[in-house]
């Protein structure tokens, strides 16, 4: 698929999901696709059933349904940020309250229940990961550190320091060795899992010195995408002695809240999109390779703070998006291959 064919993707709203919490704050869905959680201001998870038929029959004539499942109350206040461990059982969630908390959740029989609250930070709790591999969880904190955490005992293994703001995002890379770190003092920060020792440090823009929002490593763990509130999506080859900027994206407005950049692949080929949502409501889709824009779609009447795209096997595209406006809730976008 080259940069022409992408320009011919349309991505358009299919429908919304009203919700009767607060703002939500993060969507994630987990990695066995079937499940979707989201996290408010007002302390409370929403659990969601993903159902997908990917050849609607005649008696089952929607592709997709969103069916809600369960409410997780016990955060005392908003929560920032939500992860799910690899085999999609536990969804772990970092909170204002200074807490991170994991849940454990039968879809069987529709019971949940706490199982474990940990404890040590000094602020509230912005963002966590769970490792693709293993019990081990980090989380970053308005308190500047990172803590790594082993899930099964609630013991914090680490506390990496090294950061002078908050630290707003957190990522493992593919096999769980590294993790990468942005914060609002303008660096994104690579560390060993194992020895916590920091490896490299990426600074954004030397002049700036613009808070870095978001980071993620691509799939293959390759390289880095990260968001600043400079308004502008940076694709990294963090390999390099001082890190470079391979790509830049640009058209969107963000320049206040942690807005996080995903990455979609279309077909076998490697090729992919970049999401990103904007302050003035609008989501902007660029192609991965050209860096062309693809779509600007005019999605909320507020800043779109939450973007999630599936990536299970289904026949079209979609994500998730939602915004600051009154209207709780989020909507699904999807196009056809």
């Amino acid at each position: 698929m080259n940069s022409s064919e992408s320009s011919l993707i349309e991505f358009t709203k299919q429908f919304s999901i009203q919700t009767n919490s607060k703002s939500i704050t993060t969507i994630k869905f987990s990695p066995d696709h079937q499940k979707l959680a989201i996290s408010t201001t007002n302390s409370i998870i929403e659990i969601y059933q993903f159902i997908t038929h990917p050849n609607p029959t005649q008696s089952k004539k929607v592709p997709i349904e969103i069916l809600h499942f369960l409410t997780l109350t016990g955060h005392q206040q908003g929560i920032n940020d939500l992860s799910w461990s690899n085999d999609s059982k536990l969804i772990g969630s970092a909170s204002d309250d200074f807490t991170l908390k994991i849940w454990s959740i039968d879809f069987q029989s529709k019971e949940s229940y706490t199982v474990k609250t940990l404890k040590g930070h000094s602020n509230h709790v912005y963002c966590l990961k769970f490792h693709p591999l293993g019990t081990l969880i980090i989380s970053g904190s308005f308190d500047e550190s990172i803590k790594i955490w082993d899930s099964a005992t609630k013991k914090c293994l680490r506390t990496l320091l090294g950061h002078s703001e908050v630290v707003c995002a957190l990522d493992f890379s593919k096999d769980g060795s590294v993790i990468v770190s942005a914060s609002f003092d303008g660096l994104t920060r690579l560390w060993d899992t194992a020895t916590g020792q920091c490896l490299k440090t990426l600074v954004v823009d030397e002049e700036t010195h613009a808070p870095v929002s978001f980071v993620a490593f691509t799939p293959n763990s390759n390289y880095l995408l990260t968001c600043a509130l400079d308004s502008i999506v940076r694709l990294w080859d963090y390999k390099t002695k001082e890190g470079t900027i391979v790509k830049s994206f640009k058209g969107h407005t963000n320049i206040k809240y942690s807005i996080p950049a995903k990455l979609m692949a279309i077909g076998q080929e490697g090729k992919a999109l970049v999401i990103m949502g904007s302050e003035d409501g609008k989501i902007w889709i660029w192609d991965l390779q050209s860096r062309e824009t693809v779509q600007v779609l005019d999605a909320h009447s507020d800043s779109v703070i939450c973007i999630e795209t599936f990536n299970g096997n289904l026949n079209d595209l979609v994500f998730l998006s939602s915004g600051l406006e009154k209207e709780n809730g989020f909507k699904l976008f999807k196009t056809s291959l």
